[in-house]
């Protein structure tokens, strides 16, 4: 291959000999046959990896690409999770957003094998898991070659006799991974919830030892499907990429189900040999594993099939530097992703780029809710934050690093903060934006704060008779700071309320 060159310098006679003077490869390097295996564990503390013996996961974090921040599904439920890790699609497509399974719409959102054989029929595809509910709702559609199943409560006693159930799914993957011309294997592993859940949710901790001692057993079992992977006498004609997540995480006492980052937050880890290996960033969510499977084994999604996710971990990913005279908010207009219909029966899904507490979601202008809403002409966008009016308090925010602007920061700079908000008439107060910067010790230096006040004239330029507002505030940044935090929030105070924003931006300048 060639070395990374800057060709543009270069005169079109000096990069032509250069090109001439390169050793030319002899013959293309040989295709592999690509084959995918996902890994799903019941949940799944993010934290629990640093703080307990994990060699199969160390391996696929260390070759791959990671987040310890993934984004669940908001109501942080194992019926809801389990499905979306399936089909990559939120809740509402796939229509379990509990675990009643009262209207489960799998056949028009059915799991990642059947989508797989809808575009390769040839397609050889094993699915092992152990919820009856998944079996019977969504595993059913699956149109799996194998299909792996053992009854979770048959074997919930002790979780850690030698009839572990997830021994035992891994006990009949690995023969097909070891000599089956497997495209997809799907293993869902659920004991370690059923651990966290034990004395009242006692044992869902990072640092409980009987969490620990689980997600070891879980490691091992992971270190024995990727040892049946290492043994394929195919091995080296196959291009294997392993990709995990969870349905969510918890907390000891509270179980799972809130939607809070301790609930929601999971690890999703993607290792193959196309992955940019590290950190993700922006944190993924739930949905991209399927559309990263899907991209690793050749298959385009059709439009139709409604798939919610993106491709993770093709590119090195960071938050980009700070630079002076440009927005440094990520997602600055919530148009990074999908965006949802209103509020009612949908999920509240974390907004890509943005630390999400809870209920603020990107939604769709015209949307349900929202059908008088327009955007600016001057900023047409497709989307706008609002923060659910049902629910007690939403917050976003972004903390930027300010350390790469010292310089300018010494000579005297200037920061913009600017936003459009509304909310509905008698609610104006309902959001407001406010900007905290700290010095390299964590200390608050400055702070700003753009709000709409009750008496505050309101601008009805965004159509609709809704009332929003432009608001900008300036200030001088502290010599002194080395961070920033952006919020946008609802106003505190009794009583739910909602709000909408849009065009966020925060830019600092020399003065």
């Amino acid at each position: 291959m060639l070395p990374t060159l800057l060709l543009t310098a270069l005169p079109v006679t000096a990069l032509a000999a250069l090109l001439a003077s390169q050793p030319q490869e002899q013959e293309a390097s040989p295709v592999r046959t690509p084959r995918a295996l996902m890994i799903f564990v019941d949940g799944f503390v993010p934290d629990a990896i640093a703080a307990t013996e994990t060699p199969a996961l160390d391996r696929l974090m260390a070759d791959g690409a990671w987040s310890l921040e993934a984004r669940a599904e908001s109501t942080t439920i194992s019926g809801a999770g389990w499905t979306t890790f399936l089909t990559g699609v939120h809740f509402d497509k796939h229509g379990i957003p509990d675990n009643q399974f009262l209207s489960p719409n799998a056949e028009q959102f059915p799991p990642v094998t059947a989508r797989l054989k809808e575009a390769r029929p040839g397609a050889i595809t094993a699915v092992a898991q152990s919820w009856e509910p998944i079996h019977r709702h969504v595993t059913a559609h699956a149109n799996a070659t194998h299909s792996i199943y053992y009854d979770f409560y048959q074997f919930d006693e002790d979780y850690f006799d030698d009839s572990s159930v997830d021994a035992l799914l891994v006990d009949a993957m690995v023969p097909l991974l070891r000599g089956e011309p497997l495209d997809l294997a799907v293993v869902m592993l659920g004991e370690l919830d059923g651990v966290g859940h034990l004395e009242g949710n006692q044992h869902y901790h990072a640092q409980d030892e009987l969490y620990q001692r689980k997600l070891r057993q879980i490691d091992a079992e992971i270190g024995r499907l990727l040892a049946a992977i290492d043994a394929r006498s195919t091995k080296a004609e196959e291009d294997w990429l392993v990709i995990l997540t969870a349905d969510h995480a918890g907390s000891r006492g509270r179980g799972h189900g809130l939607n809070i980052p301790s609930h929601r937050e999971m690890p999703f880890i993607v290792s193959a040999p196309w992955a940019a290996p590290g950190r993700v960033w922006p944190a993924p969510k739930a949905p991209d594993l399927v559309r990263t499977v899907l991209h690793h084994l050749g298959v385009e999604p059709d439009l139709g099939w409604g798939l919610d996710g993106a491709v993770i971990g093709a590119a090195p990913s960071a938050r980009p530097t700070a630079a002076l005279d440009a927005n440094l908010l990520a997602n600055p207009g919530a148009e990074a992703e999908r965006g949802f219909r209103g509020f009612t029966g949908h999920p509240d899904a974390s907004i890509l780029g943005w630390s999400d507490p809870g209920w603020m979601s990107a939604i769709e202008y015209g949307s349900e809710g929202f059908t008088d809403l327009h955007a600016s002409a001057a900023a047409p966008n497709q989307h706008f934050f609002a923060a659910d009016p049902s629910k007690n308090g939403a917050r976003i925010l972004q903390r930027i690093d300010l350390s790469p602007l010292a310089d300018d920061l010494a000579a005297g700079c200037q920061v913009t903060a600017s936003c459009v908000l509304g909310g509905l008439p008698g609610e104006v107060t309902g959001l407001r934006v406010r900007v905290h910067f700290f010095d390299a010790e964590g200390e608050e230096v400055a702070d700003l704060v753009l709000a709409m006040g009750e008496d505050s004239p309101l601008e009805v330029g965004h159509q609709g008779g809704r009332p929003w507002m432009d608001l900008v505030a300036v200030d001088l940044v502290p010599a002194e700071a080395r961070s920033v935090e952006f919020i946008l929030e609802t106003t505190p105070g009794p009583g739910t309320k909602g709000g909408w924003a849009d065009d966020l931006s925060l830019v600092i300048s020399r003065r």
